[in-house]
């Protein structure tokens, strides 16, 4: 067979020559040929599309922010005042915790607590100390008694010198990763400084001798806030969540594995003696060529939508976030066809240079979860080491998610998506010039 980059090298004009019949009898043929394997459609529509549903789910905690789960928390409060009681207070109105006081109908302690969190049932809780209520009014005493002093009034409040700062103890089951508490401790700490600064505000509004001064509501103090904002429109800025990722990068992969059909049918034709006959039919070769080139190309680009629709409709019915297509959905085309001419080219590439079924298949399907595993597809890129960034510059389908993350990510337009559509061109191209190298060989 000819390479294809020497097919595209003809002239529009030589083109238009072409004999069409053998063109979309190939078209024909090679359709016919997919439906009637079973293995090869489920290869190329029903496993991507369980790969993005399974993966998505297990990846949508990774994802969401641990701001917006929901934790249970084993407390223990052994201070009798209001220090304690005003902290388990704040951790049971927050959304994020479940304060849980008792286990197994009994009331925690010391023993149960640690049990709890070894056995893995809970994974952290908070011990309050029985003298936090006494230490905080006595450090509030003392803030407030300097105060006072820096502004020339009466320090009146009674400060206990012996009386030192305590710890409020917070617990993890051993397994917990480090992310996971350094951000559990940071939400805590928010709730625990409200608390501190409530008793804080108490003890000054005694300074000026009122007993029954009216208790300061924090929620109204709003003050300076923070919000991200796209770098587009100035709308909120929405985040990526494991939809986003998983539905463009496994429809890549699985575009990719187109390798295993193509390759195989190739071999087929070798080992028949097809390839022979049409290569002897006057005309025929380039028109074949052309049209099994053409075919391979649909089914990716159609494969490619499928998935996208599995993003956009079916993902919500298993809970997760829909699939957005970004500000300038049309460019998806664009990068869908480039994508499946890499994907073809590989393809082609793969069957050309290895003899055997044997060979081809297994090597090929390999190869596609080495260039994902490189590429982004598994896992995203920015959190691979530096050495794995520069090696995945090599992998095609690395840029193919560049590309479609252009579009559905960061709303680029044309220009922002043109340097990885070039750049799967040019890998196509070279991809489609080797078996043309080794044909000549």
């Amino acid at each position: 067979m000819k390479s294809c980059l020497k097919i595209f090298n003809f002239s529009l004009p030589f083109l238009s020559k072409i004999n069409t019949v053998p063109l979309f009898a190939t078209i024909r043929k090679e359709f016919l040929l997919l439906i009637r394997d079973p293995g090869g459609l489920l290869l190329l529509l029903i496993m991507p599309a369980a790969l993005i549903i399974v993966m998505a789910l297990v990846q949508e905690a990774p994802y969401k922010d641990y701001q917006e789960m929901k934790f249970d928390i084993l407390v223990i409060n052994n201070d009798k005042g209001d220090v304690g009681k005003k902290i388990v207070e704040q951790i049971g109105m927050s959304k994020n915790f479940v304060v849980i006081d008792s286990a197994d109908n009994d009331i925690l302690n010391d023993k149960s607590f640690k049990e709890n969190l070894r056995n893995g049932k809970y994974k952290m809780g908070i011990i309050i100390p029985e003298d936090a209520t006494k230490t905080m009014v006595n450090m509030s005493n003392k803030v407030a008694n300097q105060l006072a002093a820096s502004m020339q009034l009466p320090a009146a409040l009674p400060v206990n010198n012996i009386i030192k700062s305590t710890d409020i103890e917070l617990v993890f089951d051993p397994v917990v990763k480090p992310s996971f508490r350094s951000s559990l401790t940071f939400a805590l700490n928010e709730y625990i400084s409200k608390v501190k600064m409530e008793v804080l505000l108490g003890r000054l509004s005694k300074l000026n001798g009122a007993n029954n001064a009216t208790p300061v509501d924090l929620s109204t103090f709003q003050g300076l806030s923070v919000i991200e904002r796209s770098l587009d429109n100035g709308q909120q800025l929405k985040q990526v969540n494991s939809t986003q990722h998983n539905v463009p990068a496994w429809t890549i992969f699985g575009m990719f594995l187109i390798v295993v059909p193509i390759s195989g049918n190739m071999i087929r034709e070798r080992d028949e003696g097809s390839d022979v006959r049409i290569k002897l039919i006057p005309n025929a070769n380039t028109p074949v060529s052309i049209g099994k080139i053409v075919f391979y190309i649909l089914v990716c680009v159609f494969q490619f939508f499928v998935m996208t629709w599995v993003g956009v409709y079916l993902l919500p019915v298993f809970g997760l976030q829909s699939f957005t297509l970004g500000l300038h959905p049309w460019l998806l085309i664009p990068v869908a066809l480039s994508i499946a001419f890499a994907a073809v080219s590989y393809g082609y590439f793969v069957g050309s240079v290895f003899k055997t079924a044997n060979q081809a298949m297994p090597v090929g399907a390999i190869s596609v979860v080495l260039f994902s595993a490189m590429g982004g597809v598994w896992v995203p890129i920015e959190i691979l080491p530096n050495l794995m960034r520069k090696v995945a510059m090599v992998s095609p389908l690395h840029w193919s998610l560049e590309g479609v993350n252009q579009v559905v990510i960061r709303n680029g337009n044309i220009g922002a998506v043109m340097p990885s559509l070039l750049i799967m061109l040019a890998i196509g191209g070279f991809l489609c010039a080797l078996p043309m190298l080794f044909s000549r060989k």
